[in-house]
């Protein structure tokens, strides 16, 4: 991790004390979206793939976590967050076997348009379920973590677990040889190794880790709505975690951070805030991307 970021964690571990209701509204994000954002440089750290469907995982854990506590009620918190979780595994192991063999721009096409299918199914395919268009409101938090300092808290805690473990996981063995797998593919297979396996196997966690944080920003939100599965969601988490850096263990934190700083002092100034944060930093992402050799047009 870069040397400066835990005086970032530091100063998230604050924003309780600091910090107004709105700090406290911000840091939360923060947490939820540099979850999602972590999976997605965790993908491109590993694979070398660039996904632009990650909301499908984001966006459906939050409404599998949403579905379940609403019928069921609050006490089956950890089995709701659970189903999120194995719901997003699934989700990325089938999207990651249908685009096994697809690179680059193709790649990016396919996990764009799986996405857009989850959004147009869950808005207009089943709305006596999901709510359609109006999505679904009254989503209580845990029990224990009423408290929105309490429930932010835990969250910068399972944010930091997640870290740990992530840069736990690059240093093995296993972490090692999936690095050189997004360096040289074919050196990888040459070695020996599936790879096949080893891509499914980091989209399946990437997925995972993804539903996980959509499922953590429901809870303190207290809704979900289509927009959450849209692909301007995914764009907004590609955004986070090229800003970040993408192959810093920090890149999605740093980003979501930077993001929803950003668009918290532009919407303080003008109401046409999203149209110069969307311009601007997809103009960022789209450079930052090329010039780190991610995307590659007609590869």
């Amino acid at each position: 991790m870069n040397r400066w970021f835990p005086w970032l964690l530091a100063a998230l571990a604050l924003v309780p004390l600091l910090g107004g209701a709105y700090a406290l509204r911000l840091g939360t994000e923060v947490v939820a979206w540099g979850i999602a954002a972590t999976a997605l440089a965790f993908l491109y750290r590993t694979t070398g793939l660039v996904s632009l469907g990650h909301s499908a995982f984001f966006g459906g854990g939050a409404y599998a976590t949403a579905l379940l506590v609403k019928n069921m009620g609050a006490s089956v918190y950890p089995l709701a967050v659970l189903l999120a979780i194995l719901l997003g595994l699934a989700f990325s192991l089938i999207l990651s076997f249908l685009g096994l063999r697809s690179h680059g721009i193709f790649f990016l096409m396919l996990t764009l348009a799986f996405s857009q299918l989850v959004y147009i199914l869950v808005k207009q395919g089943f709305p006596g379920i999901t709510g359609g268009d109006d999505g679904l409101p009254g989503v209580p938090r845990p029990p224990g973590l009423e408290e929105p300092a309490v429930y932010y808290l835990a969250g910068l805690a399972l944010l930091l677990g997640i870290l740990l473990l992530y840069r736990a996981f690059i240093a093995s063995p296993l972490g090692q040889v999936m690095d050189a797998l997004r360096q040289n593919e074919k050196r990888v297979e040459v070695l020996g190794y599936n790879i096949r396996r080893l891509k499914l196997l980091a989209s399946g966690l990437s997925g995972a880790l993804a539903a996980l944080g959509g499922a953590y920003l429901v809870g303190y939100r207290g809704f979900v709505h289509p927009h959450d599965l849209s692909w301007t969601t995914s764009g907004l988490l590609l955004v986070m975690a090229v800003v970040g850096g993408m192959r810093p263990l920090s890149a999605g934190v740093v980003g979501a951070t930077i993001l929803i700083a950003l668009e918290a002092f532009l919407s303080s100034y003008t109401d046409l805030w999203n149209l110069f944060l969307g311009i601007f930093l997809m103009a960022a992402a789209w450079t930052a991307l090329r010039s780190r050799g991610a995307i590659h047009v007609g590869a």
